[in-house]
């Protein structure tokens, strides 16, 4: 990839709670995307700068002048504060400046700077401008007149070592009076865990585990409460550790811990909401049901825990919970187990998910959620187990019949994006993850896919943002920052990079404390360790991951870029053919993988790309 290097001021912005904006506006959340857009596009053409990306919410724009991109952002924050359709709607826009040198590459810019960029962003509160102290000094050069800027202190932004110089620009005729600059997250932290199953029947597990899925869901979008992803919080169920020291671990304020006994579709469901500080219990709760009043009890412990931990619920939070569920008791009791199944990455686990998600949509032909479940199961079948005309075909099919029940659906969208980029229909896949992250800003998921898929087509410097943005959804996703991590490296960005991978590893090294068998973890944090210079213990993590699960196709491939870092090139193509043999034919992660340079040229690695091509030509 060419790149050339060039001084440039760059700006991000996005939109202060633009989850509760979709929660609250459903349908006219489009809409008011596409006015928040305007204006911004009209800023940039005004002021001759550059759209260089937009997901979601967020714009990334560049100027060859500061004054340039600081007129544009008085000109976008004077335009939300007058427009009476922004303030009626409850539009807030945060912006961040900074100018610096970057890579200019064929999909725009990237680097260190645009990194720091990014960061100054997420810093600022909705209506506010906040730019770098590089940027100011422009600023001073340029002499732009009537540009007023205060002071704000020295700040250490995220995975920067060295503290910024930020300024707050005052823009007349709109507010100045913001809080510090965000930092830090302010927010009360959460972990559910599993409930913990007192059945004589082993496999009514799921039960507990789907009443702590769906509560994170829902907890996640109540205003002022960071609930700690599925994964992080799954991992310490089997640890079996107190409330304080679960705490102390996840870096969280308070813990929710419960137990289910199902005995002849009788419910009994405890629940404990424990103070993870002093050990107090903040509220309990004891439900006796039937089966069918599930869904009930989960929005009334939802309801229960944002008074105790004093977040204020919004109506429709609970709307959106209940509009994503049946309303079929045996339909949704089936859909927990598919998904206990397909959160098992294996061969049988997919088996039995698919056959848990058709029970489901026995009990209930619109379940939306189940379609997209078994959409998922045939994608994965046809990446990692049979890539055959006939599978991809079903996932197509499942895939059509989720958006067809409910268009509105993230879930399905996302769906629908994994198989439209498998057929290598990259610009449809893209327009469907656009849409996901759209409707759910809070979707994990949407954007993890939409940044796979951004690799595989090479557009390298967006996929590392979306990486990075899926990451600040699930800040203790070790995957995200690993992925985000090596496409920054890719592009150049070494130091970032390596900053982002002490990060990852740590957070990977976390989880395997509490999950010794994970062989993803074990092999993404070998992969982490052989760029900070840990040989022997990537290699130790590594042969531990082949020892416990030799066929897995991801995990030969990964195994096989592990090695090729380490100079091992034959044990590297041995498990990239065995990879292939195994299932794993995605030939964009062959053609774009930095990891595999050392061997790109050997002749098997040849024959291999070109047995791919020849696979894709005639399937």
């Amino acid at each position: 990839m060419k790149t050339a290097q060039h001084i440039t001021t760059f700006v991000f912005s996005d939109i202060e709670h633009s989850t509760r904006l979709a929660q609250r506006l459903r349908d006219a959340y489009p809409e008011l995307l596409e006015r928040h857009r305007s204006v911004i596009r009209d800023a940039i053409r005004r002021y001759e700068g550059r759209e260089i990306d937009t997901a979601g919410d967020g714009f990334f724009m560049t100027f060859d002048r500061a004054s340039q991109a600081v007129a544009a952002a008085e000109s976008i924050q004077r335009a939300f504060h007058t427009q009476p359709w922004a303030s009626e709607m409850g539009l807030k826009v945060r912006m961040g400046i900074h100018t610096g040198l970057a890579l200019a590459t064929a999909g725009g810019f990237t680097g260190v700077e645009v990194h720091r960029a990014s960061r100054i962003c997420n810093a600022a509160h909705g209506g506010q401008v906040l730019l770098s102290s590089a940027t100011r000094e422009c600023l001073e050069e340029e002499k732009l007149p009537g540009t007023a800027v205060s002071p704000l202190g020295a700040f250490v932004l995220k995975d920067f070592a060295d503290p910024v110089e930020l300024f707050q620009l005052n823009i007349s005729g709109v507010p100045q009076a913001f809080p510090q600059p965000r930092i830090e997250p302010d927010e009360k932290r959460l972990a559910v865990i599993p409930f913990t199953n007192l059945s004589n029947r082993k496999e009514h597990e799921y039960i507990g585990d789907g009443m702590a899925e769906e509560l994170i869901i829902a907890l996640g979008k109540v205003r002022g409460l960071r609930v700690v992803s599925r994964s992080t919080a799954f991992a310490v169920k089997k640890g079996g550790l107190p409330a304080q020291e679960i705490g102390r671990k996840l870096h969280v304020n308070s813990v929710l811990e419960g137990r289910v006994r199902a005995i002849n579709g009788h419910m009994r469901i405890s629940v404990e909401l424990v103070d993870a500080e002093s050990g107090l219990n903040l509220w309990s709760g004891q439900y006796d049901s039937a089966e069918e009043d599930l869904l009930r009890i989960q929005e009334e412990i939802t309801r229960q825990v944002s008074e105790s931990m004093d977040c204020k619920l919004q109506p429709e939070q609970l709307d959106s919970l209940q509009h994503r569920q049946t309303h079929n008791a045996e339909a949704y009791d089936f859909y927990l187990r598919g998904r206990r199944f397909y959160a098992q990455f294996s061969t049988r686990g997919i088996e039995l998910a698919l056959r848990m998600f058709e029970r489901a949509i026995e009990a209930d032909p619109d379940y939306a959620l189940a379609y997209a479940g078994m959409a998922d199961c045939y994608s994965y079948q046809y990446q990692h187990i049979e890539r055959s005309p006939e599978v991809i075909d079903r996932a197509d099919e499942m895939s059509r019949k989720s958006i067809e029940r409910d268009p509105t659906l993230a879930e399905a969208r996302v769906s629908r994006g994994i198989v439209l980029s498998l057929r290598l229909q990259y610009e449809q896949a893209e327009q469907s993850f656009l849409y996901a992250i759209e409707r759910d800003p809070t979707l994990f998921l949407g954007w993890f896919h939409y940044g796979r898929t951004c690799f595989i087509m090479g557009k390298l410097d967006k996929a590392a943002r979306l990486f990075e943005q899926a990451n600040r959804v699930e800040p203790e996703d070790y995957q995200s920052i690993l992925l985000a991590a090596q496409t920054y490296a890719d592009l150049g960005s070494t130091e970032l990079a390596r900053a982002l991978r002490r990060r990852g590893a740590a957070i990977a090294e976390r989880f395997l404390e509490f999950n010794p068998g994970d062989t993803r973890a074990l092999y993404m944090a070998a992969n982490a360790l052989v760029f900070l210079d840990q040989r022997e213990k990537s290699l130790r993590l590594l042969q531990r991951a082949l020892s416990l699960d030799p066929g897995d196709s991801m995990l030969l491939y990964n195994a096989g870029c592990i090695y090729a870092l380490l100079g091992m090139k034959e044990e590297a193509l041995n498990c990239l053919e065995a990879s292939y043999r195994a299932g794993l034919t995605l030939k964009g992660w062959y053609e774009n993988d930095s990891n595999l340079d050392s061997i790109r040229d050997e002749a098997r690695f040849q024959q291999l790309l070109r047995q791919m091509t020849e696979e894709q030509e005639t399937g």
